[in-house]
């Protein structure tokens, strides 16, 4: 005996009709002007350093300039591996950025394998460069750079130089500062420059390089500074020597800027790197990174990328002189 069954034609037209809304929730949603939702920027680096400050002063802009959230996310370790292979991975929609600064250069030279691509991410835009400084403890306050270069010839290894991690600008430029100096030390590795501040602060470590980000510490008596690694002192420290002046041809620092995923469409890439100007042209936002000690230095997509390819040519010139730096 067969059973006759009824199907409503009303709840196969909503079926029909919630199907079709299903089906085109994704377009509708492509189509929609960027951004119409939660924007995330990516830092792989701890809270608390010159990243994740400035990462920090462009969110608070653009949530304005956007009337979105713009969400600041800290996801630190592995060199800065971590959170840039997490953003690797995510949809090429705009509404998950990273902003980083030198690993990004470094980890593809000095790294045998990396769980992201070459290609991996396109330039969005530089927000600027900074010099590193020789920072140290402060009870090696008023020793001089020769000195601590004696020491450190003399007792092999005893100068311990922290970094915000592996292949990071400080991680590099303690690297070339001893090639320079012909001398060794013990690399000390922190997730970030935060807790790398931290230990130097309290005498755990010898010293670090680090940006003018650091600089309000040297003011407040809390690090001292021996010398700049830039062609000129610092207008906003001009009692810092440059390593030059004391007899040393050595020039190191870093930039800081924004990438996105590959597929990121063009629109989208050219209307965020035009926001980013409009954030940076705030007074207040200008206020704000003036106190990291950073030479604003905004680009469009295009040039960023050339500055980036510059820069990773020139550590692969280094390791090929002979510069060894290597990472697990």
């Amino acid at each position: 005996m067969s059973i006759p069954i009824r199907i409503s034609w009303r709840a196969t037209a909503l079926g029909l009709g919630l199907a079709l809304c299903t089906a085109a929730a994704p377009a509708a949603e492509a189509q929609a002007a960027f951004p119409h939702k939660r924007v995330t920027i990516v830092v792989p680096y701890s809270a608390g350093g010159i990243t994740d400050t400035l990462a920090r002063t462009l969110a608070a802009k653009l949530a304005t300039l956007w009337g979105q959230p713009v969400v600041v996310e800290n996801r630190d370790g592995a060199g800065t591996i971590i959170g840039t292979s997490a953003v690797a991975r995510t949809p090429a929609d705009g509404y998950t950025l990273l902003f980083t600064s030198y690993a990004y250069t470094s980890n593809p030279v000095l790294r045998r394998q990396l769980p992201y691509g070459p290609d991996a991410f396109r330039p969005v835009g530089l927000m600027g460069s900074s010099h590193n400084v020789l920072l140290v403890t402060n009870r090696l306050r008023g020793q001089s750079l020769q000195h601590l270069i004696d020491r450190a010839k003399a007792e092999p290894g005893s100068l311990k130089l922290a970094s915000s991690g592996p292949g990071s600008s400080p991680h590099l430029g303690a690297e070339l500062f001893a090639t320079k100096a012909g001398i060794g030390f013990t690399h000390v590795p922190y997730k970030g420059q935060g807790p790398a501040m931290t230990d130097l602060m309290a005498g755990v470590v010898d010293g670090m390089f680090d940006g003018m980000s650091s600089y309000a510490l040297v003011k407040s008596g809390k690090v001292a500074a021996v010398a700049i690694a830039s062609e000129q002192r610092h207008p906003d420290a001009p009692e810092i020597p440059t390593f030059k002046e004391l007899g040393m041809d050595f020039v190191s620092g870093s930039w800081f800027g924004m990438l996105a995923p590959a597929a990121t469409p063009d629109a989208v890439v050219q209307q965020i790197n035009a926001d980013l100007h409009r954030a940076v042209e705030d007074p207040a936002v200008r206020a704000q990174i003036a106190k990291t000690g950073l030479l604003v230095a905004l680009s469009t997509p295009e040039a960023f990328g050339q500055y980036l390819q510059a820069e990773t040519k020139k550590l692969q010139a280094l390791v090929k002189s002979g510069v060894r730096i290597e990472l697990n």
